[in-house]
C-alpha cells in the first residue's frame, strides 16, 4: 500500500482533485470527515473541546457547533492553537486506522489522505509522499468568496492561520498548479498518476 497526502490552502482546489481521484477509483480519506468523527459526543476530543471553549460551542442537539467554534478560533490564533492541540492528535489516530483498513482492501495499491493542514499538523509523517495543490492568491480569493459567501477580510484571517504556499511547496514531493481550466487540472493529475505508478511499480 502506498499512501499520499493531498493538501493545499483553502481555495486551491484540493477537494476538486480529491473528487476526481475518487472518480478514477482511488480511495480518498477526508480529514474533515475524520474531524466530524473526532467531535462526536462520545469521544474524549469532544469532552476536551467543551471543557476548554465552553457550552457556547455546543449545538442544541448536543454536537459541536463548528460555526460557533470557528468564530472563536479564527478570531484568536492562541485559541486556534489550543483547539489544534486537542483535535489534531485525534484526527491523526483516526487517519492511521483508516489507512490501515485501506491496506487490507484487495486490489487497492494507492490511497490518498486529503487534509488542508497535512503539514502543519505533521500528518505528513504517516504518508509516503505529499502532493500539494497551489493557486495564485487572486484565484483563491475569487473562488472562496463566492463559494463560501464570505468577505475578503474573513478569508484573509483564515489564510493567515495557514502556512505559506512556499512552505507547503518546500515540504512537498509533487506540486500541481491550479490556475487554468478544470480540464488542465485533470490532465495534470493524470500525468502525476502515470508518474506515480512508474515510481511504485519500478518503472523508468
Amino acid at each position: 500500500m502506498y499512501t499520499i497526502g493531498l493538501t493545499g490552502s483553502i481555495g486551491a482546489g484540493k477537494s476538486t482533485v480529491a473528487r476526481y481521484l475518487e472518480l478514477r477509483g482511488y480511495p480518498v480519506i477526508d480529514a474533515d470527515r475524520l474531524g466530524h468523527e473526532a467531535y462526536r459526543p462520545d469521544t474524549s476530543c469532544y469532552q476536551q473541546v467543551v471543557r476548554v471553549f465552553g457550552n457556547e460551542v455546543v449545538a442544541a442537539d448536543g454536537t459541536i457547533d463548528r460555526k460557533a467554534l470557528g468564530s472563536i478560533v479564527f478570531a484568536d490564533l492562541n485559541q486556534l492553537r489550543r483547539l489544534n492541540e486537542i483535535v489534531w492528535p485525534a484526527i491523526k489516530q483516526l487517519a492511521i486506522v483508516r489507512l490501515q483498513q485501506a491496506s487490507g482492501v484487495q486490489g487497492c495499491r494507492v490511497v490518498f489522505f486529503e487534509a488542508a493542514v497535512l503539514v502543519e499538523a505533521e500528518w505528513h509523517t504517516i504518508v509516503d509522499e505529499v502532493w500539494t495543490i497551489i493557486a495564485d492568491t487572486s484565484n483563491v480569493v475569487q473562488r472562496v468568496v463566492v463559494r463560501d459567501n464570505t468577505t475578503e477580510l474573513r478569508l484573509n484571517k483564515r489564510l493567515m492561520a495557514q502556512i505559506s504556499t512556499d512552505e507547503r511547496v518546500r515540504r512537498s514531493n509533487v506540486v500541481i498548479k491550479n490556475d487554468a481550466s478544470i480540464e488542465d487540472l485533470y490532465r495534470a493529475i493524470d500525468q502525476q498518476l502515470i508518474s506515480l505508478h512508474h515510481r511504485i511499480e519500478g518503472g523508468d
